[in-house]
């Protein structure tokens, strides 16, 4: 009896085992469809996707139409996975620059529509399944490293972004100045100019009584306009003070705003027929070109290097179909997070649709592409190491050019708003023309600020349209895109730097000295000869032109000789001659020169010249003057020839 009850109780246990397996095989085979490929060597290719399924046009057009032909994650898998929780469009190092621009909607750009959120490498399923707990060490910490490195990059691209929107949208940046410079400059108007101003003008009255006695008329009327002018200016500043302000900002954003839309970054141009939304409209850009530069250097420079940290590559299939939706299952829009914080109970329920949208499209790649999976689940952790270098370099690259040119720009449209409030301060001195170079140097500061807004304006938009044209290209690699981006903020620094002087009308480079202090420095060098008196033999003093600075023609043939003049005791002082011998001694022949003549000179001396006794402003030298009139003139040798 008991061998028949032991019989039955197994037979019972092998048809529940039975039974339980046949229920249980076709959902564990449809979870792990790759798992279920036969035997042999087509078991080593990875489980085709199935037919259905979109094809890469249609998820980069709108993957979330494409999410509902996958299939979902059992929930006996779900529960030993973990899927990295969202991140806000402003949070992290990246998110202390980060605003939200006025068109936020659509499927237009990664920075439009989640700011700097979900930049960072996750780790998923790195234990195994439910059944194993141990995890390598070095994974995670080679992942931080990664993760840091990718903080310093979003950094870096989130100030050149924001100080850029700044600087061609100066009136977001100054607003906070606005009441400092209305008070300000009315307080100085009332305070000093109407005070000190009117002494100022009293001078100026006197000035002219003094001039008008010398009957300087030119100067006077000169005088009078000008301190006119200064009364004008500074009344008119005084009365309208922040408008004088804006009034450069409106004049110089309006002209920067057409070479923007000219040669800046392109506008996205969406057909009716490819708007995943029921209203065309919302397909429209309407980003400024400022904020169209974001999104561009923001795909480029970051989410292009996530791609490869998360699937390892930015190009391939894998890539183009499920990166946009991995990225949005990790990072929440600005609308979804200003529902969330007006409606805290919303949290919930957004989290958890996009962890399931996260598993999903990760078992599909699991599915389709094994390697793309382990970079996913951050076994490859010294990849993303290296893509968050190349992530760092590539924006430092990009920024160098970009983040000087949009500070100079800003630095221009500060100087503004300081010369009004200048204005007043040195125009209570300067109605005195003769005093007046604190408002020359004041007005040709403004004007030069002008002039130099506009060329680095212009020259950082043709940069960015340049790295658009670069980045949009497929044909070159990651690290030639780099390098052209970099050659070409090297180029436009080089172009643009005798303009980095913002108060400069004139674009001098600050490396060499400016023209009229080599002139004045040159006439400093040049000094007046010195004139002495000399007795002749004839015992008449005579005025002789002593030149104290020696021209280049007539130095020595040997300059760096240091005899004394006057024979070798050196005690008689030697007598200039025009030849540049010190005595009258036959010059001597160098090899190579023309032989001189073999007639006997004789030793030339200085004489009294041949002429009235009467005294002149200038002395006449004749070597010839002894000849007698019959004889013959020697021939003379040239300077060179000896």
């Amino acid at each position: 009896m008991a061998r028949t009850a032991t019989r039955c109780t197994a037979l019972l246990l092998a048809v529940l085992t039975a039974a339980v397996a046949s229920i249980s095989w076709p959902v564990l085979g449809a979870a792990t469809p790759a798992r279920a490929a036969p035997a042999g060597p087509v078991a080593q290719l990875p489980a085709q996707a199935p037919a259905d399924l979109c094809p890469v046009e249609a998820w980069q057009a709108d993957f979330r139409a494409c999410l509902d032909r996958l299939q979902d994650v059992s929930s006996a898998r779900a529960q030993c996975l973990d899927p990295p929780a969202p991140s806000a469009p402003d949070s992290g190092f990246g998110g202390w620059f980060a605003t939200q621009p006025e068109t936020s909607e659509g499927a237009i750009g990664h920075y439009t529509n989640y700011g700097y959120a979900g930049y960072r490498f996750p780790t998923y399923d790195l234990n195994g399944g439910c059944a194993s707990s141990v995890v390598n060490a070095d994974v995670g910490v080679f992942n931080g490293v990664a993760n840091l490195e990718m903080m310093v990059a979003t950094a870096i691209v989130g100030a050149s972004n924001a100080i850029r929107e700044r600087a061609w949208d100066p009136g977001t940046m100054y607003a906070w100045a606005d009441p400092l410079v209305a008070q300000a400059t009315t307080a100085i108007y009332e305070e000093v100019f109407t005070v000190f101003g009117l002494i100022t003008l009293c001078v100026v009255g006197l000035y002219l009584i003094w001039r008008s006695r010398q009957s300087d008329m030119s100067n006077m009327i000169t005088t009078a306009g000008w301190a006119v002018l200064i009364m004008v200016v500074v009344t008119a500043i005084a009365a309208w003070p922040v408008r004088s302000a804006n009034l450069a900002d409106e004049a110089l954003t309006s002209t920067l705003g057409v070479v923007h839309e000219a040669v800046g970054p392109r506008a996205v141009e969406v057909t009716p027929e490819e708007c995943p939304y029921p209203d065309p409209q919302q397909c429209e850009d309407l980003r400024p070109p400022a904020v169209r530069a974001s999104d561009t250097t923001t795909s480029s420079m970051l989410y292009r290097n996530w791609l490869r940290g998360v699937l390892g590559s930015a190009d391939s299939d894998t890539a183009k179909k499920y990166g946009p939706a991995l990225y949005d299952a990790q990072a929440f829009t600005w609308s979804e997070i200003e529902e969330i914080r007006a409606d805290p109970a919303l949290r919930e329920p957004i989290i958890e649709a996009k962890n399931q949208q996260w598993m999903k499209v990760a078992e599909q790649v699991r599915t389709e592409d094994p390697e793309a999976y382990e970079h996913l689940q951050g076994i490859r952790e010294m990849d993303r190491v290296g893509t968050g270098l190349i992530a760092i370099f590539a924006a430092a690259m990009f920024a160098m050019f970009d983040l000087a040119a949009s500070l100079l720009v800003l630095l221009g449209f500060l100087l503004f708003r300081w010369a009004v409030v200048a204005a007043p301060i040195l125009g209570t001195i300067g109605l005195l023309r003769p005093a007046g170079a604190g408002m020359r140097r004041l007005g040709n500061a403004v004007v030069a600020a002008v002039f130099n807004i506009a060329i680095f304006g212009t020259g950082a938009a043709v940069y960015l349209f340049a790295v658009d044209l670069i980045m949009s290209t497929p044909t070159l690699p990651g690290w030639l895109q780099v390098v052209l981006i970099w050659l070409c903020g090297m180029v436009g620094w080089l172009l643009l730097r005798p303009y980095r002087r913002i108060t400069d009308l004139g674009g001098r480079d600050g490396g060499g000295s400016s023209w009229h202090l080599r002139y004045f420095r040159e006439t400093r060098e040049t000094r007046e000869p010195e004139q002495v008196v000399v007795k002749s033999k004839d015992g008449r003093d005579q005025t002789v032109v002593k030149q104290t600075v020696v021209r280049p023609e007539a130095r020595l043939e040997d300059p760096s000789s240091d005899k004394p003049a006057g024979g070798a005791g050196g005690t008689e002082p030697a007598r200039d001659r025009p030849d540049g011998r010190e005595d009258g001694s036959q010059p001597t022949a160098q090899p190579g020169s023309p032989r001189p003549s073999s007639r006997p000179r004789r030793a030339s001396t200085w004489t009294a010249p041949d002429v009235p006794a009467e005294e002149h402003q200038y002395a006449v030298y004749r070597p010839d003057s002894t000849r007698k009139p019959d004889e013959a003139p020697k021939p003379r040798i040239r300077t060179e020839a000896r």
